[in-house]
């Protein structure tokens, strides 16, 4: 997934409850992880230290 271009991005956390659904951040490969930041624009998927990077 590419990194979008202009976003003014809106981060919520989502919270995986099972061990099923596991995520790796879509900037830096990390993961995988029991949360993600999501961005409620244009879904881009970060960790935490990423989804600070993106905000700046």
């Amino acid at each position: 997934m590419a990194k979008p271009g202009k976003c003014e991005h809106a981060f919520k956390i989502i919270k995986s409850d099972t061990t099923l659904i596991l995520w790796n951040c879509n900037m830096c490969h990390s993961g995988p992880h029991w949360y993600i930041y999501e961005c409620a624009r244009c879904k881009l998927k970060t960790c935490k230290p990423c989804s600070e990077k993106a905000r700046a």
